[in-house]
This record gives C-alpha cells, structure tokens and sequence, in this order.
C-alpha cells in the first residue's frame, strides 16, 4: 500500500479502484438529481423545464465542488472511505481546490485519469489543486 507523508504523518493513499469507484458513485449523484428534476416535465412543460434547468445546476455544482464537503468527502468519497486533502497541510480539500481538481477533469477527460498511475496517485487535477485521495480512518 503506498502512504504519502503529510506533516509528520503518513496517510494510505486511496486505491485506484476506490478512487474509480467513488467517481462512479459521484456520477450517479449528479445523473439522480437530472433525472428527478426532469419528472416535473411530465406535468407541465414550464414548470419542468425550469426545475429541469435547477436539476442541471444542482449536477454541475455537485460535480465541481462535492470535494469541499465536510472532511473533503463527497458522497461517493463518504462511502468509499476515502477523503481529498491537501497535500502539504493535510487538511481537507476546500471547495476552491475542489473546483480545480474538477474543473480540469470536466474538461479533459480521460487525459486527467491517465496521471494517476504515478507516485501519489495525482490527476492532473490534484497536481494544479495539491491534492491527494486517501483513506479516511
């Protein structure tokens, strides 16, 4: 299991397949809340679209800042164990490092991923923000 050192202490780093796995759950999320907010259409057009379009927002925020929750732990993250911290202080992701690291996933894809196979296991997106995943004790 590789460690990171964080401030005299050493801390798991989170898996790929528990990273992958609480990216899905992430996903999911943001799917749910587009497909709830979509069931208003059904009975006025008006009113789904609007609600359509604040389920729309809702996915896009979820998405770019979950990692800012409370301990750096979207929902997926929550349920994987697994947490966002900064890399040199060790404190929890904010949401302004949260947006970073996603905004850079949301634009590049699959290129973002591909950084992950290094030392500490950093997206693109963790190396512009200073982030690290690791296991939440």
């Amino acid at each position: 299991m590789r460690e990171s050192y964080v401030y005299g202490r050493t801390r798991p780093l989170a898996s790929l397949s528990e990273r992958w796995v609480g990216q899905l759950l992430d996903s999911l999320v943001a799917i749910a809340a587009v497909l709830v907010s979509a069931i208003p259409y059904v009975f006025s057009q008006t009113l789904g679209a609007v609600c359509l379009l604040i389920g729309v927002f809702f996915a896009l925020l979820y998405t770019l800042l979950a990692d800012g929750l409370r301990k750096g732990q979207s929902y997926g993250k929550r349920i994987m164990k697994t947490a966002v911290i900064d890399a040199s202080s060790g404190q929890p992701c904010t949401f302004g490092k949260s947006f970073l690291r996603n905004l850079l996933l949301a634009l590049l894809g699959f290129i973002d991923w591909v950084f992950i196979f290094g030392a500490k296991r950093q997206r693109l997106g963790d190396k512009a923000a200073n982030t690290i995943v690791v296991k939440y004790p």
